[in-house]
């Protein structure tokens, strides 16, 4: 029988989820990494010179790993059980090993330096010569220098600490599944709106129930803490909530992360001194946009001291509505988002519950698709023969302007059991020249939206759009790419703290005139979202906006702190350093027993360890390129055509600065991302301060 992460769908090269069982999974990786090792050291062997063949066969052995991985990978993030969890670490680790093993390959080294020093590279065209440059990068920064001993070092380190950060996921998935809090007296969920009721309704009859059922998914959750009149219930939800998979609140201690984080910062630090580098920063920038951690420090910095001022008084004014309608002084942590909601109301006279019924799923992704047409020219096809893992999953042709497909994109928008929490892309496979033709590049789009209900489709808050909005541009990043070399297409090779910026820069359509007018309309009787309502929430954009920066910054300078300061002789614990972040940034109560680090999946359990910083530091880039399409319109081919061509099909093919230059025409300014956020004062660190004074 043949196994299906080894073989495509032959007319679509797509994976074949229906028939993919954990027993698959090891079999097909460890025959695809024999057969990587195999041609590997026969191509050694042979004493064939040093050329662009080696680096062809590299990217054919390591296609079939991704293709065949990817699928594991994505089903172990969206359809999570025991079995399959087994065999994912297991397959992690041999990868993990595999990685390790090519990277400190001295044949291979030498083979690929060989090729940087001789006369064929001249030869090679620009984007072969920067794979080149960056996989030179890439052998020094994963060891290849080292002695025997250090790169054995190097290796236990890498290998535990993919398994630290598989644990910390399983921790939380688990933490965040085992609590939920059964309601058969309506008057506790007084306050929350009909949508909400309906949501928590059929969580309750998921699990065989009647009545109302609360659980830890985003949509459950934030539906209690913006609209329960019960702060008791309000109390008991954030309690569960913010102490996941840690040593406090109804599950203490049984899915502890923080063992975990310790252990993880200690190893980061060992890396990277291994490696020759001061502290884990220091490492983690080696392939970023930002030239130090001073740099990203007096950055972050920067903002907050211009951020901190407007933040309080914000909080403050909020307490003073409180206090004014009953509330007790100050506010808790869990009354905060419940009486922001209710001064939007007062201020704006603005409501989700209000606005909900005009931002149904269906007529979102034809905004979405509308912006992608408009932009870029392009068509998304829907085609419900191709096989997923769940039925509730999207497939889409992705179609240029002459109808050619090109891409693929398959969503999985609804929040479910065994399904990990947040939102986020993924690639499933990379653009690459085949004998048989061009494989198309195919991405995953995830969210977690509150499911339909009833005869209630999925009702989404103007948030939840700008969620399918950004992951959709991470996408977009993925699929627009034409280069045809998957080391360098898409957001592979990305600089981290530039791959936000396509997909930062797309959320700016949700709040443009022209995608509400003609897609903001009622669920029920499709009429289009009255102007009065709609000119409310375009105001509300700018609604208690340096309360969410600080908020921000809290957490990405704490993951900066962390990491930059860390001392193995005297190590910190991690949440004193939080809580002294907090008090220097944070303006809002934190309760001693808050325990964020532990689910604070960014940084511990995916690939933003040094990097949370990269989201504000690619919000500038984006804050900046919006100009040109306020100067150019927000809807205009002209401005589409060249973030498509300079930035969005070039991947990592160049340095992201050189792309956003070509793209902007200059080097990205600062102000603009303080006036999105109602600042003023000197700006913050300027993005291209190196060349400036090269």
């Amino acid at each position: 029988m043949q196994n299906p992460l080894t073989m495509q769908m032959a007319d679509r090269q797509l994976p074949d989820f229906q028939a993919i069982r954990p027993e698959h999974v090891l079999p097909a990786i460890e025959d695809l990494l024999k057969n990587y090792h195999r041609g590997i050291e026969a191509w050694l062997q042979s004493g064939s010179s040093a050329d662009w063949s080696l680096v062809e066969s590299e990217v054919a052995w390591a296609d079939a790993l991704n293709r065949a991985w990817s699928p594991v990978s994505h089903l172990n993030s969206v359809a999570d059980n025991e079995h399959l969890r087994k065999v994912y670490n297991a397959g992690l680790e041999r990868l993990t090993e595999h990685e390790s093993w090519r990277q400190q390959h001295a044949g291979i080294f030498q083979a690929y330096r060989q090729l940087r020093q001789s006369e064929k590279y001249s030869a090679l065209s620009p984007v072969q010569q920067r794979i080149i440059e960056l996989e030179l990068r890439d052998f020094h920064l994963a060891g290849v220098d080292l002695s025997d001993k250090d790169q054995e070092a190097y290796r236990n380190l890498v290998m535990r600490l993919s398994k630290l950060g598989s644990k910390f996921s399983e921790n939380l998935i688990d933490a965040t599944q085992a609590w939920t809090l059964h309601v058969e007296d309506s008057t506790r969920l007084a306050g929350l709106p009909v949508a909400e009721l309906n949501l928590l309704e059929g969580i309750a009859k998921n699990h065989g129930q009647s009545g109302w059922m609360i659980d830890l998914s985003a949509p459950s959750f934030q539906a209690v803490m913006t609209h329960a009149d019960d702060a008791r219930l309000r109390c008991e939800v954030y309690t569960a909530y913010v102490t996941r998979a840690s040593d406090e609140g109804p599950s203490a201690g049984q899915w502890d992360n923080m063992p975990l984080i310790v252990e993880m910062l200690s190893l980061r630090h060992q890396l990277a001194q291994l490696l020759g580098f001061d502290n884990y920063v220091e490492y983690a920038l080696a392939r970023r946009m930002a030239e130090s951690p001073r740099m990203v420090l007096e950055f972050l910095e920067q903002l907050a001291k211009q951020a901190r001022p407007p933040a309080r008084k914000q909080f403050s004014t909020l307490q003073e509505f409180a206090e004014s309608r009953g509330a007790a002084i100050p506010l808790e942590a869990w009354d905060i988002a419940y009486w922001s909601e209710r001064y939007r109301q007062a201020e704006l006279h603005l409501s989700d519950e209000e606005l909900k019924p005009y931002f149904s799923l269906d007529p979102m992704l034809e905004a979405l698709f509308f912006t992608a047409g408009e932009l870029f020219g392009l068509t998304l096809e829907p085609d419900t023969r191709v096989p997923a893992w769940h039925p509730d999953v999207r497939f889409y042709w992705v179609l240029d302007c002459d109808g050619k497909r090109f891409a693929g994109l398959y969503m999985d928008l609804y929040s479910r059991k065994n399904k990990r929490g947040g939102a986020w892309m993924d690639v499933c496979c990379s653009r690459r020249i085949l004998e048989s033709g061009v494989q198309l590049p195919v991405a995953y789009l995830t969210c977690n939206f509150a499911p339909p209900t009833g005869q209630q489709p999925c009702l989404m808050t103007h948030d939840d759009v700008q969620t399918l909005f950004h992951e959709f541009g991470h996408c977009l990043h993925h699929l627009l790419t034409e280069v045809d070399w998957p080391q360098v297409n898409g957001i592979n090779g990305v600089e981290w703290d530039a791959v936000e910026l396509p997909s930062q820069l797309l959320e700016n359509w949700c709040w443009e005139e022209e995608i509400l007018s003609r897609f903001a309309r009622h669920y029920q009787d499709d009429t289009q979202m009255p102007g009065d309502l709609k000119d409310r929430l375009l105001r509300s954009r700018e609604f208690q906006k340096a309360l969410f920066l600080v908020r921000q910054l809290e957490y990405a300078i704490c993951d900066i702190r962390l990491h930059l300061e860390y001392n193995p002789n005297e190590p910190e614990n991690p949440l004193d350093l939080l809580a002294q972040v907090r008090s220097e940034v944070s303006v809002v109560p934190v309760p001693s027993w808050n325990r964020f680090l532990n689910s604070f999946g960014h940084i511990f359990g995916g690939g933003y360890a040094a990097g949370y910083y990269s989201y504000l530091w690619a919000e500038q880039l984006a804050a900046d390129a919006w100009g040109r399409f306020r100067e150019e319109g927000p809807l205009g081919t002209g401005p589409g055509e060249a973030l498509r061509r300079e930035i969005l099909s070039v991947g990592s093919s160049r340095p992201a600065m050189d792309s956003f230059i070509a793209f902007r025409g200059r080097p990205p300014e600062p102000r603009p991302l303080l006036q999105s956020y109602g600042l003023s004062g000197e700006p913050c660190t300027r993005l291209d301060q190196r060349r400036a004074q090269s």
